[in-house]
């Protein structure tokens, strides 16, 4: 199981030697004419994790494209379901206690988040978090790449669009419950959880991220819709090159770090598909534990 605060962070972890010079984790995937470089991102983030590792930001340079999850620049015509659940419905008296707490924490008005869908709540209490922190969505590991691209004119392709993801986060049991719940529970934790894991994230370390990213809390459910069937689609399109321009080519993709750990990854899927993996960083342990 994964812990919310994981999952939507999506950090990477990889485990490989010891080097004082440390760097995030990053692959090449090649067959036949398709290679591929790898990297995790955090969606969030500041000036301290960068530059990105040479190979990447040089690779991305000679790319016939650079591969996201989804390009959240581009809303247009996308829709919301009408809400049937709030908050404040799915809470009971404790939950409202601790919600309360964690508002007046954030500088958030409790009306805000009782009134919003239980998603919208729990978005807005990590997003409230990691911002305390001094981290942001446009210093983010794939906002960062897209930039880049855009500046060496490297065309952006998309695996999902703005929409699916939508209808993913949306699309939840009562209105996301499982994810207010979350964020409420992780929270107390959260700021020691965001900082170990963006440490962890620079030095491509494993451990102290898998231990973080662990939790008996989350659903089978919920881990299989947010990670093991997006990996399985990914690895299908990225092997039968159905998201690329033309057939082969190199591409720098970026997904979510969470979705390149363990058992069910998007490397692992990659490598049963008969890519060639290889693991490129200098790593570290993380000066931090959970």
């Amino acid at each position: 199981m994964f812990r919310l605060l994981s999952v939507m962070s999506s950090l990477i972890v990889f485990f490989t030697s010891y080097s004082t010079q440390a760097e995030p984790q990053h692959w090449l995937a090649k067959k036949g004419n398709t290679e591929y470089m790898i990297i995790g991102s955090i969606h969030v983030g500041n000036t301290s994790m960068y530059p990105l590792p040479k190979a990447v930001t040089q690779f991305l340079k000679n790319s016939d494209g650079l591969i996201i999850e989804t390009d959240v620049r581009n809303t247009e015509g996308v829709t919301y379901p009408k809400t049937a659940f709030l908050a404040k419905d799915v809470l009971d008296k404790t939950q409202h206690q601790h919600l309360a707490e964690i508002a007046k924490d954030l500088g958030v008005q409790q009306t805000q988040l009782l009134n919003a869908p239980p998603w919208a709540a729990a978005l807005t209490i990590q997003l409230s978090l990691v911002n305390k922190l001094g981290y942001v969505a446009g210093h983010g590991v794939d906002m960062h790449l897209i930039n880049m691209a855009e500046e060496k004119h490297v065309p952006i392709l998309s695996l999902e669009s703005v929409q699916f993801q939508i209808d993913l986060i949306t699309g939840q049991p009562e209105g996301g419950k499982e994810l207010l719940l979350s964020s409420i529970e992780e929270y107390d934790g959260g700021e020691a959880l965001v900082e170990c894991l963006i440490e962890s994230w620079k030095s491509g370390a494993g451990s102290q991220l898998e231990k973080a990213s662990l939790s008996e809390k989350s659903s089978e459910q919920f881990n299989e819709a947010f990670l093991y069937s997006r990996n399985r689609d990914w690895a299908q399109k990225l092997d039968s090159g159905n998201v690329l321009p033309k057939k082969g080519g190199r591409y720098t993709v970026v997904v979510g770090s969470l979705h390149l750990v363990g058992k069910g990854s998007l490397i692992e899927l990659l490598e049963k598909r008969g890519f060639a993996i290889k693991p490129l960083a200098n790593t570290r342990n993380a000066k931090c534990d959970i």
